[in-house]
């Protein structure tokens, strides 16, 4: 088993993960974010104006655990590469995700302006 696998069978069927990215000082920020699977890689949508899209533009090294709606770290943590997808790319991302949260489908209709996130795991 290779070792994107491995995480992701430790991360799969949970519903959360803790999503960190570090400013240019090298700050940690936490975020709970909704994700889903797909091919060996994670997949989060959020607003293109979020912080966490202009810090992985900066530094696409990112960090990834299991955890709580409300943050709290519940399992290993891992690390990875984000990169922040083309239009093009979205729309499977949005379906898995609608998919997958049904309150995601209520959501999306009043904020339809997502961008989507790939992470690659590294270790």
């Amino acid at each position: 088993m290779n070792n994107s696998a491995k995480v992701i069978g430790e991360i799969g069927n949970a519903t959360c993960i803790s999503l960190t990215t570090f400013k240019r000082d090298g700050t940690r920020i936490s975020t709970p974010i909704w994700f889903n699977v797909i091919d060996n890689k994670i997949y989060v949508t959020t607003e293109p104006s979020a912080w966490k899209v202009k810090r992985i533009a900066n530094n696409p090294n990112v960090e990834f655990a299991v955890c709580t709606q409300r943050g709290e770290v519940t399992g290993h943590s891992f690390s990875g590469i984000a990169r922040i997808l083309s239009s093009v790319e979205l729309a499977s991302v949005i379906a898995a995700k609608k998919r997958r949260y049904a309150t995601f489908r209520l959501i999306h209709l009043f904020k339809k302006d997502q961008v989507a996130i790939e992470i690659t795991p590294t270790a």
